[in-house]
């Protein structure tokens, strides 16, 4: 019953939401891909190689950006119209198939976010502690998952998505949004997802 709820949200939300349009047009006099002769790093005496530079003008950017305002306009006033109720069952629902497909159990290292409740994002509390539990009955790690979240770096929302092995790992950032502390209760640096092995 209910992934048929959730089936009829996802097609309202496809008749209320614009076809995607993350792709320039096709090439046009407004935006055109040109192939240029350019000497290598600019040097004189270099011998010419081909370079590829293409060009969009801002009307295309200024357009794209307003597209994403629109439709990001519509998603929220769609998620503010749900019913608390229904939303709580999808997103029990959403977890639910995530926590029983085959990727999920045999991952042993899982990046997720935190959710934020003021945004209506998808509620990701029972996967993350599922994630975090870490141990079978009998104490020993053998089914262990890593967990990574991601962490904001800058005013440029560069992200680390860093490891914690709890939710006590998390700290409230400037927009109050939980993120991992940058360094663990012992002062070493957080594992950083991005970067490991």
């Amino acid at each position: 019953m209910w992934r048929s709820g959730l089936r009829q949200r996802v097609k309202e939300l496809q008749m209320i939401l614009p076809p995607p349009s993350f792709l320039p047009p096709s090439p046009s006099p407004t935006h055109h891909l040109s192939l240029t002769k350019k000497p290598l790093l600019g040097l004189a005496n270099a011998s010419p190689c081909s370079a590829v530079t293409m060009s969009t003008t801002t009307n295309n950017l200024d357009e794209i950006f307003k597209q994403k305002r629109v439709l990001r306009s519509k998603v929220r006033k769609s998620l503010k119209a749900i019913d608390p109720s229904l939303r709580s069952q999808e997103d029990d629902a959403i977890q639910s198939l995530v926590s029983e497909a085959a990727w999920f159990k045999s991952s042993q290292r899982l990046c997720a976010y935190i959710t934020c409740y003021a945004l209506r994002e998808v509620d990701t509390s029972k996967l993350l502690s599922q994630i975090l539990q870490n141990t079978t009955k009998d104490g020993s790690a053998q089914n262990a998952k890593k967990l990574y979240v991601p962490r904001v770096e800058d005013k440029n929302s560069h992200m680390r998505m860093l490891n914690i092995s709890s939710m006590d790992d998390l700290i409230a950032n400037s927009m109050d949004i939980l993120e991992p502390a940058p360094v663990d209760q012992h002062g070493n640096a957080r594992e950083d997802g991005m970067c490991s092995t």
